[in-house]
């Protein structure tokens, strides 16, 4: 059985694992400074900070480099292209870290998947829709604002289910005696159709309805 390699101070195993704990890691001021100063560079599209940044978070730690480049990834950017871009790298710093071992330092190949993640992010368009949502949703439910009208408003509105939604999938629908008829005739409805569905999108409505087999 082999001996598990032993990782710098700081450092973590391919899984994530802590596998030394020190005081030092118990909080380590300059990676929380760099981490931060990363995710505020690509914020404000500061390229070549941003990829400093995050080879001084990855020398100290790699794994929270790359958790930190993954949470940027959706916090501040959201889009599907960056978010598959920074997971394929870092899929391919984990085939060479699987190959080089936990112990090493980190290879020029590896630091080079590095801050090219970070280069994505900062040259991305942003979008902090998904976290600014979540801080909506926390001020709706919060006592403080309880008196607001404009936070009721909006909560109320989010709470509100349309009635489109009950169709004979769900058992209120089936009780309003909704079936296949309410279904293509309005639940299934969509915006933004591909070409492709617009085609072929109302064949079996048609057919269906032709031969009266709409309940």
């Amino acid at each position: 059985m082999s001996k598990q390699k032993k990782l710098p101070d700081g450092q973590t195993s391919l899984t994530g694992e802590k596998v030394q704990k020190t005081e030092k890691e118990e909080y380590d001021e300059e990676l929380s400074n760099w981490k931060s100063a990363l995710q505020k560079y690509v914020r404000r599209g500061m390229t070549e900070k941003a990829m400093y940044a995050a080879l001084k978070v990855a020398e100290k730690n790699w794994y929270v480099a790359w958790r930190r480049l993954s949470i940027i990834a959706v916090e501040d950017c959201l889009s599907p292209q960056t978010i598959t871009a920074i997971g394929e790298l870092y899929r391919m710093f984990m085939a060479s870290r699987r190959t080089s071992g936990d112990g090493k330092e980190l290879s020029w190949d590896e630091k080079r998947l590095i801050v090219a993640a970070a280069k994505i992010l900062s040259e991305s368009e942003k979008d902090r829709s998904a976290d600014e949502f979540l801080e909506m949703v926390t001020l709706l439910n919060s006592a403080d604002f309880s008196n607001d009208v404009e936070v009721q408003k909006r909560k109320q509105e989010l709470e509100t289910i349309d009635d489109y939604v009950f169709d004979e999938h769900t058992l209120k629908g089936r009780k309003m005696g909704r079936g296949d008829r309410y279904w293509y005739e309005e639940s299934r409805r969509v915006n933004k159709p591909s070409e492709k569905y617009i085609r072929f999108s109302d064949w079996v409505y048609t057919v269906k309805k032709r031969n009266g087999k709409l309940k």
